[in-house]
């Protein structure tokens, strides 16, 4: 729990103005997973849904990106001829409720938004959650009429700009921008899920709010993009935020291609603590994962733009870097306040902790014995 309450302090700082914004659709929840059809019932899937949104609001803080709106453009009629071009495109993803691929025409994205179809569907084998950036299509037409030159300008003008707006958000030439994508989470019964990302993980359960951390970062590129691939040589990942995250060396890639090795450890993105990264493969049950530094770093190094956090030292509540007898005063003296601060169990746990001066990853043995379930992605249809 204490490192939990380093990221959501981290987070509670508030997102950059005109940042990009994860936007969460439930709209093809057709199993109603976040409500009244969660396996666990209501009260599980209203739990499901505040958890995922806390995950989006870690990226959402996180990144700091501007994206382009995705706007059809007006049919252009010629002033001299009969000529009429028009536009028209297409997104498709992977349906959170059946796993088939479902495509929509023509759909407004707002400035800055990226959008993120999130349902519950049965998911075979130990995959906990599946997901992935999605696919578009772009076409332009029109009746076959004539147009003048400059109409032919105009029109090839608009082209462009829609392109650029559709392909990659206007963003530049490398760098990762897409529309959105979906996440889907297990729910035939046979996950047993921890709910709640506010209580910790119960034994024997999995963490949803680990895996909706997971699956978002791989619906914004990580593991199932043609940014990240292009990163990939061999058994490593070649990004130079992601390599200087891990010590001055290319990061491991798992036998998928689409993870990091397992076994390696990072410091907590917004804290102090090392744990292992979010977007290896597994995650141990009963227990919970925050994103890392070395994670946030293969999001930069596949073109998003990754906030500098504040770190905070969990039990430091003097401030002075250090958790120590003054930090345990200080929080005696607000017992009974209006603005009481921290526990004591947190200072407890964390007595001695002094806040580093540096953060990178390092790779480990992974214990054993440890009960170890599968996290997937997507890697959807991804047109150029």
């Amino acid at each position: 729990m204490n490192t939990l309450r380093a990221l959501l302090c981290a987070a509670a700082l508030g997102s950059p103005a005109a940042a990009v914004n994860l936007v969460l659709d439930y709209s093809y929840d057709t199993n109603n997973f976040f409500g009244a059809g969660n396996p666990s019932g209501a009260a599980a899937g209203l739990q499901a849904r505040a958890a995922l949104e806390a995950a989006a609001s870690v990226f959402s803080t996180a990144l700091t990106d501007t994206f382009s709106p995705i706007t059809v453009p007006a049919p252009f009629s010629s002033s001299q001829f009969n000529g009429i071009a028009t536009w028209t495109w297409s997104l498709d993803f992977t349906n959170p409720a059946t796993g088939a691929i479902t495509t929509l025409q023509d759909r407004s994205i707002l400035a800055n938004e990226y959008r993120i179809y999130a349902g519950g569907g049965p998911i075979s084998g130990s995959t906990l959650g599946i997901g992935g950036p999605g696919g578009w299509g772009l076409a332009t037409g029109g009746n076959g009429g004539g147009f003048t030159q400059a109409e032919i300008n105009q029109i090839n003008a608009i082209s462009e700009g829609f392109q650029a707006q559709v392909t990659s958000r206007e963003e530049p030439q490398g760098d990762f921008g897409n529309w959105g994508g979906s996440i889907r989470f297990d729910s035939d019964g046979s996950t047993q899920w921890h709910y709640s990302h506010l209580t910790p993980v119960q034994s024997g359960r999995s963490d949803f709010y680990s895996v909706a951390l997971h699956e978002l970062a791989h619906a914004l590129g990580i593991g199932a993009s043609d940014e990240w691939t292009a990163l990939l040589s061999g058994a490593t990942f070649t990004g130079a935020k992601s390599r200087a995250a891990n010590g001055g060396f290319n990061p491991g890639i798992s036998g998928d291609t689409g993870h990091w090795s397992e076994g390696i450890r990072s410091t907590i993105y917004g804290g102090t603590a090392l744990q292992e990264v979010a977007m290896d493969p597994t995650i141990t049950v009963g227990t919970r994962k925050l994103m890392t530094v070395l994670d946030f770093a293969g999001l930069d190094d596949i073109g998003w733009d990754v906030a500098t956090p504040t770190i905070v030292l969990s039990g430091d509540y003097n401030g002075d870097s250090t958790v120590n007898a003054g930090d345990y005063n200080r929080w005696r003296d607000t017992l009974g306040s209006s603005t009481p601060i921290g526990s004591f169990a947190e200072w407890r746990a964390n007595y001695g902790a002094v806040l580093p001066t540096t953060a990178v990853a390092v790779s480990v043995p992974e214990p054993k014995g440890l009960a170890l379930v599968a996290i997937a992605l997507a890697c959807l249809r991804w047109r150029r």
